[in-house]
């Protein structure tokens, strides 16, 4: 008999096979599919012309997610410094693109490295829509404002994505110079509060309580004053670790640190606290509004429960203990980022979604799972990967649906991407 991890693996196998073939994979399978697999989990929730409506029953249909970054002017805008009608037209092309996608929803980056792309008080205009720190968009043109009201007259949710400690960004070979901080960024007016490391970035220090005010006070902001449908935030907490190098949070460790035998301790702590506050604040500004995580796809490497992967962590080397979010009941979704195939020697996607499907089921935390739908552009991910991948997530019972990211590539229907999606999405769930 095959047990519950098996029959997934053979399905999505043999799905993959039949996209190869050009075969629409229902044709295959002829038994109905479970209660949790389809009606329970993926039933739609309609409005009078039969679109799902946002933010409408979110954990009763599949999740279909497209992230749109800003950071670097990857997804949008496409330059800087356009006029108001350019980056209106953007916006709906992106809105177009993702409804005909059959997409229903838009995880829009709104705070890239401690600026706006909305109307704050808080942080400053940001200058991959302007062209320079602090300076307005042309007639201060409210990215976040039209967005959401052109994705939700399609009926398509706004998350609105959010770098919470990400400062200024910058590489290795070309740092960035907080010089050219706006003068209002609260990094200029509080250079405490910040650390600059030596990936080229500069990132606040979440070890400090009035950081995790400042991100809260943030996020309390956009709930208070935008439509939006969510609140999520990335993998980008303490940086990813560069070789040999230090994040110089000494003096906070010996002022808030006493509790703490271990520094990874109290930097999970401090990311716990800054998560936990956040998603109270959500809550406190309007219960309908989700809090979700998009952590990096491996927990642990060695995880205690049986699944052992190769590559970095999130627990020991970026100090995020996404599991404790969901055991202390602060996001209402978790989405890890399972960029890798199926059949990865390291960190094959079929073991990680299995163990993410695990560890939140019965927890009343959602399962998204976090398609790097942009390896296709480079050829690292073949054909028919990402419909092994969502055949295979379809039958976890936690999983609600995915958030793709990889706009550029989906658009360019990079290795076939696009046509994939197509077969995916062509049936609503």
């Amino acid at each position: 008999m095959l047990g519950r991890k098996e029959k997934r693996i053979l399905r999505a196998a043999v799905c993959f096979l039949a996209f190869c073939f050009a075969l629409p994979p229902g044709l295959l399978f002829c038994t109905a599919p479970s209660a949790v697999g389809a009606a329970a989990v993926f039933s739609p929730s309609a409005t009078a012309d039969g679109a799902a409506a946002p933010g409408d029953g979110a954990a009763a249909r599949e999740m279909r997610g497209l992230w749109i970054a800003s950071v670097g002017n990857i997804d949008f805008p496409s330059a800087q410094n356009l006029s108001a009608k350019a980056l209106a037209g953007e916006l709906d092309a992106i809105v177009d693109f993702a409804a005909a996608c059959g997409m229903n929803a838009i995880l829009f980056q709104v705070r890239p490295a401690a600026d706006a792309l909305y109307a704050s008080a808080i942080f400053p205009p940001s200058v991959y829509v302007s062209g320079r720190a602090g300076a307005p968009p042309d007639e201060n043109f409210d990215c976040l404002s039209y967005l959401t009201a052109a994705a939700h007259r399609k009926q398509i949710e706004v998350h609105a994505w959010i770098n919470p400690l990400r400062a200024g960004s910058g590489s290795p070979a070309h740092p960035f110079d907080r010089r050219t901080l706006a003068e209002t960024s609260p990094a200029a007016r509080h250079p405490a509060w910040t650390v600059e490391y030596a990936d080229g970035r500069l990132y606040f220090d979440p070890g400090i309580p009035a950081v995790r005010a400042l991100v809260a006070a943030g996020v309390r902001e956009i709930c208070e004053n935008y439509d939006v449908d969510g609140i999520v935030f990335d993998d980008y907490f303490y940086p990813y670790p560069v070789e040999g190098a230090l994040f110089d949070d000494a003096d906070t460790y010996k002022t808030y640190g006493g509790d703490f035998a271990d520094l990874g301790d109290f930097r999970r702590e401090n990311v716990r606290k800054l998560v936990r506050l956040c998603y109270d604040t959500v809550k406190a500004a309007d219960p309908a509004i989700r809090f979700g995580v998009s952590p990096f796809g491996i927990w642990k490497n060695d995880t205690g429960r049986g699944v052992v992967t190769r590559g970095a962590e999130g627990y020991a080397d970026i100090y995020c203990d996404a599991l404790s979010f969901a055991e202390g009941g602060y996001v209402d979704y978790l989405a890890p980022q399972i960029y890798w195939t199926v059949d990865h020697s390291a960190a094959p996607f079929f073991v990680l979604a299995d163990f993410w499907d695990r560890a939140l089921e019965g927890s009343g935390v959602d399962l998204y799972i976090g398609h790097g739908i942009y390896r296709y552009a480079d050829g690292s991910f073949p054909r028919g990967e990402l419909t092994a991948q969502v055949l295979a997530a379809r039958e976890l019972s936690a999983c609600r649906g995915g958030l793709y990211y990889g706009y550029g590539a989906l658009r360019a229907n990079a290795g076939g991407v696009l046509d994939e999606i197509r077969v995916l999405f062509s049936e609503d769930r």
